[in-house]
């Protein structure tokens, strides 16, 4: 955009001054008064342009294409032929066609100007004088302005294709954030709808005093509010995290990698496909998941799905082709392990397959720059893998994403790159111990930091972020116990606002019996305990729980030990056993899983469990008929408890009805899913009580 206030006051300033300067300092054969002074009026309009009102501000290009005009190529052109093609004028006529290609950006508009100017100025000064005098003009004169003037056209072409590019750029981009955020934003838009189905109806203004316990959620109705919103904050984070990832993508810089994790490849397909914007419902039965042959990869599963995005969005581009579809398939290999994502559009010609992820490369889209495919392939080796291409023109494309093995070299060099950023604390009285856990710690990459009692530890974290701490369960003075405690109730240290004392991994370590120490570890809220000092299989353990996981890590709050206590899990859902397993083993309980009542049925003619929890809605056969059959007994030779067994109901609907259900069909007590480690512990204290 052109700065008019500039052009203002080299017109207003400009004029008068070299009129003085050309008449008295350096007198050439021609100048005028009245056509500097008309030049320098027709420039005041310049300094106004800001008051002027928007009618009028609508005519201005026109004006300004007029008074660029007459002010650039008239003026000097004009000048050039009174005063005979003099050097001084010429020079000034190269500078005036300078300044024209600086203020105007489209080169043919500087050819167009530069020829009307020329010719108009020729005209007039042929109609008032009768002829052109040519006195002090050189043929050099004529290679010098057309030089001048090609080089203007080139470099104004080249700046003009640039902004394109620029602009175009910026289209796709914004094209590309608005159509990731429809993702995140669609996720929002039902959890609202959930929220709402949730939510009793507003009460007018009449029901206001009959307000009462009917309109009050109940308990899993509460639990149920809570986890939307926090997938909601989920969702929005994951948008925030592929918008940077975008733009880092532009700006050249590298994918960040401190969000790695294990990530499962099966699951995160089906989340892409889950979560996928679709222009059309229909469009999601295009889609077929063949032969999952699942495998874990280091990486981000956000970054992945936003590569599933980009590829299933490029297919679904041809899905008017007659018998369009879209297959995505998982293999594993001893070297390596890849998904394939293959769609039966119109294909790719051989000579093309090369660019396909160059930046700005297209091909077969009207619309976009070619950024995405780009992106991917950046994204894939970040993993420390790659993206290839393979198609047959007419029939099909595919691309396979590969990945190296999760407990591969080139997984942990990827690791190591993580965990040099992070900071360890090392708390323990002796140092020949201290001396052996950094050693380990070292050889991933780590920053270590040594404390050789509690009070230092904790004086230490004033200064300090720290992403684990590990600490002695038997220092003398300070016990690793009470430091976790106190480190617990530690409040928000603004100087390290990342920090939440209540969620930094506090390691025990111990060369003491199991028992002794997992009794102290249930009270003093450390997350795990290892033996003192720590050897490299301990090291790498804690980094995969902690660092790698996307488990959210357990922190031992309940003062109940379970001394090897057998319990039951009758579940179908995977992650849900996986939970109520991890917290069950930490306190203790010897867990065995079952996805269903038969499964169930043949574990308890097998072994002796204390407790059972019992899912009510399974396939094969449900909780409520296999809690009737167990409590018959008539499938056993074996079991003898099958009268007295506690089963607990594991289930996600706690109205009344349903909690009759499960007592009639007897169960002794139930748990609504999702629940915390509280409900849990309760359950628990309840009906293991001779046990604990």
């Amino acid at each position: 955009m052109h700065d008019l206030q500039i052009i203002g006051v080299l017109s207003l300033v400009g004029n008068p001054l070299f009129y003085y300067i050309w008449s008295h300092l350096l007198p050439q054969p021609y100048e005028n008064l009245i056509f500097r002074l008309i030049n320098a009026a027709i420039g005041i309009p310049f300094f106004f342009y800001n008051n002027f009102s928007e009618k009028v501000k609508k005519f201005f290009p026109v004006f300004f294409f007029i008074v660029i005009t007459f002010l650039l190529p008239f003026f000097f052109s004009f000048m050039l032929h009174k005063n005979e093609w003099n050097t001084t004028w010429f020079i000034s006529t190269l500078i005036a066609l300078a300044l024209l290609i600086i203020i105007i950006e489209d080169w043919s508009w500087i050819l167009f100007l530069s020829i009307t100017g020329y010719s108009l100025a020729f005209l007039t000064v042929w109609l008032l004088d009768g002829q052109i005098q040519f006195t002090y003009f050189q043929w050099l004169y004529v290679p010098t302005f057309f030089f001048l003037l090609l080089v203007g056209v080139i470099t104004s072409h080249r700046k003009q294709t640039a902004n394109q590019t620029k602009i175009s750029l910026l289209q796709s981009l914004s094209g590309s954030i608005a159509h990731e955020m429809r993702n995140p934003l669609h996720s929002i838009a039902n959890a609202i709808g959930s929220v709402k189905s949730i939510l009793p109806e507003k009460p007018g203004k009449i029901e206001n005093e009959k307000y009462d316990q009917h309109y009050e959620l109940s308990r899993s109705g509460l639990i149920s509010l809570h986890n939307i919103i926090e997938e909601s904050s989920k969702t929005l984070i994951r948008a925030n995290k592929i918008i940077d990832s975008i733009l880092n993508n532009l700006q050249g810089l590298p994918v960040d990698r401190n969000t790695f994790r294990q990530v499962n490849a099966v699951s995160s397909i089906h989340d892409a496909i889950g979560d996928y914007s679709y222009e059309n419902p229909d469009d999601r039965n295009l889609i077929q998941v063949l032969g999952e042959k699942d495998f874990d990869f280091f990486g981000d599963k956000d970054l992945l799905v936003y590569v599933l995005f980009n590829l299933i969005k490029n297919a679904l581009y041809f899905k008017a082709k007659q018998g369009f579809i879209i297959e995505i398939s998982t293999q594993t290999g001893s070297n390596g392990n890849t998904i394939k994502v293959r769609d039966t559009g119109p294909g790719i010609p051989a000579s093309k397959l090369e660019r396909v992820f160059d930046d700005f490369y297209s091909y077969g889209k009207k619309e976009g720059i070619g950024l995405g495919l780009a992106f991917c392939k950046r994204v894939l080796i970040s993993f420390g893998g790659n993206i290839t291409c393979e198609s047959k023109k007419s029939e099909w494309t595919e691309f396979t994403l590969h990945f190296p093995l999760y407990h591969s070299k080139e997984a942990e060099n990827l690791k190591k790159e993580v965990l040099q950023d992070k900071n360890i604390l090392i708390v323990d009285n002796n140092s020949n111990n201290r001396r052996i856990a950094d050693k380990y710690l070292s050889e991933w990459h780590c920053n270590t930091r040594h404390a050789q009692n509690g009070t230092q530890a904790l004086s230490m974290l004033l200064r300090q972020h720290f992403d684990l701490i590990l600490v002695n369960l038997e220092m003398p003075f300070s016990p690793g116990d009470e430091v976790a405690r106190q480190i617990r109730r530690k409040k928000h240290n603004p100087q390290f606002p990342a920090t939440n004392y209540k969620e930094i991994p506090i390691i025990g370590l111990s060369n003491h019996s199991e028992y002794q120490t997992k009794q102290r570890l249930l009270g003093s809220e450390m997350n795990e305990l290892i033996p003192r000092p720590p050897r490299r299989k301990h090291i790498h353990f804690l980094f995969e729980k902690y660092f790698f996981s996307e488990t959210e890590p357990f922190i031992c709050n309940h003062d109940i030990f379970l001394d090897n206590v057998d319990i039951l899990i009758v579940d179908d859902n995977h992650t849900s056993r996986k939970f109520i397993s991890f917290i069950l083993e930490h306190m203790g309980a010897c867990v065995m899983q079952a996805e269903n009542g038969e499964e169930a049925l043949e574990h308890l003619e097998k072994n002796d469990y204390e407790l059972i929890f019992m899912d009510m809605e399974m396939p094969v056969l449900n909780g409520v008929n296999t809690t009737k059959i167990i409590r018959e007994g008539k499938r056993f030779k074996r079991f003898d408890k099958y009268r007295e067994i506690p089963i607990i109901a594991l289930t996600g609907n706690t109205d009344d009805a349903n909690i009759a259900l499960a007592k009639q069909s007897g169960m002794n007590d139930h748990l609504g899913k999702p629940f915390g480690k509280e409900d849990l512990a309760r359950v628990l204290s309840t009906w293991l009580q001779p046990q604990l």
